[in-house]
């Protein structure tokens, strides 16, 4: 490994990082970026296992989240600082995505989202410290990873992150949002001719189609958020301390002012030990939306990413720069990937809908069940009995509490049922058969200018 220096070099904006590797992580190609920045020739990467590249600063409980998510099917990203060969090193956002012959292809980034990088960077160093004590202690580096990983899960935690996935989910589409609008773009080609334009074209049109697809999941973010709000709200309404069994139990219903509230009460308590289940199965419907929504928008992005290194190659090959071999070669694992993320947003898209309308179902049976204890505390609640002066005060507090909650019951009822209606207002999927559409296009030219 090679001696670290302090050195560092910076990563362009444009400068996209490409490799593909074996199922073992040995390089198989190599892009001029990671050839340039990381100081080794292509005739070293290749064969080399991708580690070569690795930071010992980088603690072993990053990777080791890497691979378990691998070992998965699924794809994963993370801020990497990595060494180059003469000892300097760099930072990445890196992605990692599996191929069908068990290999992977990664494209990484220069890190642009400053706060959520230095987020990361804190969690690794608190993360390797904890390794190194691990390993002064006599444990091997795989159980100090093991320690690691464990750290950076608690640290995540700490900073309202539920797991290691909910923060990729969040960064790497703020990471590829933010670089494009640093960015200059997928660059244009107005000379380019025959089945090379076919493929720019078709490669820009997918971008395009990605980043509408982007936007209708920002909009379902913004719904996202305000759901699961509104079901935590209905759920506290309906575990309102003030009307707690215990309490409707003492009251003295000999007394004929206090009797018609104490047989609504206890109507509302048999209608809340069933309707709280229902309202938990909502809230759970509610974050399996959320999270839906998440996983949806790390693969819009991470397809956005894949298309753009995908017009980059293809330039690469209008423009005859660069070993135009290794760019007409790295172009089917692309493909693949492209085509991979179409169709699990396919999928999400689906689930999205099918969560939602469970939503709706659940929302309407629970608005049914709640209707007539409802309407029941709407009168006494609009009844001169329940603001009568004479009425004992542990009564009047629990009338109240029963106005406030009969508010709160149908207003968070009503929102949760706007909200949930306008989700499925929302078609994420509009235009994915236009995206197969223009990825079969660029294939089928592509295939065209394969070398031979």
């Amino acid at each position: 490994m090679p001696q670290v220096t302090g050195a560092i070099h910076e990563v362009g904006v444009d400068q996209l990082f490409f490799s593909t590797t074996d199922a073992r992580g040995v390089i198989r190609h190599s892009n001029n970026v990671f050839i340039e920045l990381s100081r080794y020739r292509r005739d070293e990467l290749s064969g080399a296992p991708h580690n070569i590249i690795r930071h010992p600063e980088m603690p072993g409980g990053a990777f080791k989240a890497m691979w378990d998510t691998l070992k998965t099917g699924s794809p994963f990203a993370a801020y990497v600082r990595n060494l180059a060969a003469d000892g300097s090193e760099y930072d990445v956002f890196a992605t990692v995505t599996p191929l069908s012959d068990g290999g992977y292809l990664s494209v990484r980034t220069r890190p642009v989202c400053s706060d959520l990088f230095e987020t990361a960077c804190d969690i690794y160093r608190d993360a390797r410290a904890i390794e190194d004590q691990a390993v002064n202690a006599g444990a091997n580096r795989r159980a100090a990873a093991e320690e690691g990983l464990g750290r950076i899960a608690e640290l995540l935690t700490g900073v309202g992150l539920s797991s290691y996935e909910e923060f990729q989910n969040t960064a790497l589409p703020a990471e590829v949002a933010r670089r494009e609008e640093l960015s200059e773009g997928i660059p244009e080609r107005p000379g380019a001719t025959g089945d090379l334009r076919v493929m720019l074209e078709a490669v820009t049109t997918i971008a395009a189609g990605l980043d509408s697809w982007m936007s209708g999941q920002q909009q379902l973010a913004e719904l996202s958020a305000s759901l699961k709000a509104a079901g935590k709200g209905l759920t506290r309404t309906l575990e309102d301390p003030r009307l707690n069994a215990e309490r409707i139990a003492a009251l003295d219903r000999s007394d004929p002012r206090v009797k018609p509230l104490a047989d609504l009460l206890d109507l509302w308590t048999q209608m809340q030990s069933l309707v709280s289940p229902l309202v938990a199965r909502l809230v759970d419907t509610l974050a399996q939306l959320d999270s839906n929504g998440a996983r949806t928008r790390f693969r819009i992005a991470l397809a956005r990413l894949h298309a753009t290194i995908t017009s980059l190659f293809t330039v690469e090959l209008i423009d005859g720069a660069g070993d135009l071999q290794y760019s007409a070669e790295a172009i089917p694992d692309l493909i693949e990937s492209l085509r991979d993320g179409i169709a699990e947003m396919e999928r999400q898209a689906q689930a999205h809908s099918a969560l939602a309308a469970q939503a709706v179902a659940y929302i309407g049976e629970a608005s049914r069940m709640m209707t007539i204890p409802n309407q029941l505390l709407m009168l006494w609640t609009g009844s001169p009995a329940s603001s009568d002066p004479a009425l004992p005060a542990t009564a009047a507090e629990l009338s109240s509490a029963a106005s406030g909650v009969v508010e709160s019951v149908g207003r968070r009822l009503a929102e949760l049922d706007e909200l949930t209606t306008r989700c499925q207002a929302i078609h994420v999927a509009d235009n994915s058969a236009d995206l197969r559409d223009a990825l079969e296009s660029f294939t089928t030219a592509a295939s065209a200018v394969a070398p031979s």
